[in-house]
């Protein structure tokens, strides 16, 4: 219990409090009375967010190959939503084009060139992919809410739970800070918000289909909080970015939304 109360009052863990309580209304304002276009916009912009944190990691100088996957990424999101028919046939072609034409225009050094390309449309599949599937779920805001509810609250139910009684490790190698007690603190966490808001606003959906699906979702979460931590590890950061004080980046706040937003798809698409 130590070690919890030591966190509270860490600057870091006001500072992330005082993110969260400015920039939480301000999206929830968005996404439950915004018009169509600032949804669009706010997914936009923040695939382009993330791809850039992602690239600047992975390939740091190389800013050719930076803005292409971010106007890749950026492109997508809007052709998805754009309502315009062929836009099936667009987005493929756009994904696979573009990063290789920034290679073409800067392709030294060659011996590198397959893993540029490689990241780049990795980078794409990654983050624009989901991004987008976010962008089209959250045309309901009861769904978008309930997908960021439960990723963010198994995220804290973890911290805590760690915190509090974390004595094994789940990951070291890639996360060394994370238990298992953290992991299953998570999942409770996310099955619990999953049921909670289910339930109010979603009732068509019975209770355990929203419990089943909200700890399979903080499951694909906590994947894809460690699949990102294994990223930062292998570029030697701590943090994908600064934009979110005592956060980071914008792509360590949603890495797990990334990896579980596919998942609500088959309810909700």
């Amino acid at each position: 219990m130590a070690g919890m109360v030591e966190l509270c009052y860490s600057g870091r863990m006001w500072t992330r409090i005082a993110t969260g309580v400015v920039l939480a209304p301000l999206l929830l304002w968005l996404l439950i009375d915004g018009p169509v276009w600032s949804i669009v916009w706010l997914f936009t912009i923040a695939c382009g967010i993330a791809l850039n944190e992602l690239m600047a990691m992975a390939m740091p100088g190389r800013l050719t190959e930076r803005w292409a996957t971010i106007v890749a990424g950026v492109g997508i999101v809007l052709l998805a939503l754009s309502g315009v028919r062929q836009a099936a046939l667009w987005i493929p072609s756009v994904a696979l084009i573009v990063p290789a034409l920034a290679l073409l225009a800067r392709p030294q050094p060659l011996h590198v060139a397959a893993r540029r390309l490689g990241i780049m449309w990795g980078g794409l599949l990654y983050i624009a992919l989901p991004m987008t599937i976010a962008a089209y779920l959250a045309m309901d805001w009861r769904v978008i809410i309930l997908i960021l509810g439960t990723i963010w609250c198994g995220d804290t139910g973890a911290y805590f739970v760690g915190r509090a009684f974390g004595r094994h490790k789940l990951y070291p190698l890639v996360s060394p800070k994370k238990t298992i007690e953290g992991a299953v603190g998570g999942l409770v966490a996310s099955a619990a918000w999953s049921a909670i808001w289910i339930s109010a606003y979603i009732p068509s959906i019975s209770l355990g289909t929203a419990i089943g699906v909200g700890a399979l979702a903080g499951a694909f979460g906590q994947a894809g909080d460690l699949v990102e931590s294994a990223l930062k590890r292998s570029c030697g950061v701590k943090d994908s970015g600064t934009i979110l004080p005592g956060h980071g980046g914008l792509l360590d706040r949603v890495d797990g939304v990334l990896f579980a937003v596919p998942l609500y798809l088959p309810f909700f698409g």
